[in-house]
């Protein structure tokens, strides 16, 4: 039986108390803070499997790295913040070499959400809501926004976004955590000793094409992933083809990977260690996943589950526009075990 318990952990830098929840299941155990509805820490069988931090002003301090956190309105890059919508421009901020990412200098990621425990038929949850109000950032629309983490009996994590706009605007919800499958080594200071070790970890993407980018953003063009370092079909060690590949970044991978359509059961993605055994199965509803290796190519990998970046920009993209008065619904499970 899962089991759930709450602490006071802090101050906000907006001087508001920072909460933190730590949801016990069998050999899952999840923290997460309400300071940007961030995964603070995950284990399994008590090894920490995520890279994470000790307090909230590390948090607070380090934020544009979105670690373990919700980020939004928009995940990933928009070109000069410039969006479309219904004929009308709107600027948003632009936070990053004169683009706008992952929702701007304030995202979701930097806030202080409400939170409330939550008992599920399969397991136990909290649950985060926020009101993102109308220009903020620059986007339209006062927008209700939710996040919810249910740890399962069956030791999965799984993750529900909600939201719900007065005016027509765009969302793109992801969480930002970075998984360290060999295990994170945390020292006395609370840090991680390093930024984690994968070079053990297969992974696997069931994704053909990727989205084409020059400096970080998508060119609107789709290429196929075979015979390149990005084609993942095949489990295979994260860093084996980005050594000395001219296609990929110097400092590992940051793509946008279309999923493949999936049968009912499938996972999207599929990430193994060879040294002790650990398996993740990753579910998604979400269109693609932007695989972001961190800077390091051995090293802690994120998975954000997310629309295309940029696709307000990019007609042949799918829509990320949310309508007035209708709810956005998303879906994002991790599944753990030992294979």
């Amino acid at each position: 039986m899962n089991i759930i318990t709450e602490e006071l952990w802090g101050k906000a830098p907006s001087g508001e108390d920072t909460i933190r929840y730590t949801i016990s299941g069998d050999r899952l155990c999840v923290s997460l803070i309400n300071f940007g509805a961030t995964v603070q820490r995950m284990t399994y069988d008590g090894n920490d499997i995520v890279f994470s931090l000790p307090n909230v002003e590390a948090y607070s301090k380090f934020s544009m790295g979105c670690i373990g956190a919700t980020v939004g309105r928009y995940a990933g890059r928009i070109a000069e913040g410039k969006v479309n919508i219904d004929e009308v421009n709107c600027a948003l901020t632009r936070n990053h070499r004169g683009n706008h990412m992952h929702g701007g200098f304030h995202g979701f990621n930097t806030k202080v959400w409400k939170g409330r425990q939550l008992t599920c038929e399969n397991g136990m949850g909290v649950q985060f809501s926020l009101l993102s109000p109308d220009g903020e950032e620059g986007y339209p629309g006062n927008l209700d926004v939710s996040v919810t983490f249910v740890v399962t009996c069956d030791d999965s994590l799984k993750i529900s976004y909600y939201a719900k706009s007065d005016k027509n605007t765009i969302i793109n919800l992801t969480n930002h955590s970075y998984f360290n499958l060999n295990y994170m080594r945390i020292g006395k200071s609370g840090f991680p000793e390093s930024d984690g070790d994968n070079s053990y970890v297969e992974l696997m993407i069931n994704a053909s094409h990727i989205a084409e980018q020059v400096n970080l953003l998508p060119t609107g063009r789709l290429l196929p992933v075979k015979g390149t370092p990005f084609d993942f079909r095949t489990p295979k060690i994260i860093s084996r083809d980005m050594i000395n590949s001219k296609e990929t970044a110097k400092d590992g991978y940051d793509h946008f990977f279309v999923l493949s359509e999936r049968k009912p059961g499938e996972p999207s993605v599929t990430a193994y260690c060879r040294r002790n055994g650990l398996f993740m199965e990753c579910f998604t509803d979400r269109p693609g996943v932007q695989l972001f290796t961190m800077g390091n190519p051995g090293g802690a990998f994120a998975l954000e589950t997310q629309s295309f970046p940029d696709s307000p920009n990019h007609l042949n993209f799918p829509s990320a526009v949310l309508l007035r008065d209708e709810e956005f619904h998303s879906e994002t499970t991790y599944k753990f075990s030992i294979k």
